[in-house]
């Protein structure tokens, strides 16, 4: 599992539930997984994002989302 800050951690069971009540979800039925794929201009907006914002993975791949479905 990789979170939103770069951080890598294995994915179980265990760490998905400390991770649902770390952010309070209660209801399941909201989350969605994302599944991106990317290229070499995808990999240089991820390096300028690291520097630049806590939150990478969506500064790079939720934002280009929603420009897209302007």
């Amino acid at each position: 599992m990789v979170m939103d800050d770069l951080v890598v951690k294995p994915m179980s069971t265990i760490s998905s539930i400390t991770l649902l009540n770390k952010f309070n979800v209660k209801d399941v039925g909201v989350l969605h997984e994302k599944v991106v794929h990317f290229g070499m201009e995808e990999v240089l907006k991820l390096l300028k994002a690291s520097f630049e914002s806590k939150a990478v993975l969506t500064s790079v791949f939720m934002s280009s989302s929603i420009q897209a479905e302007k």
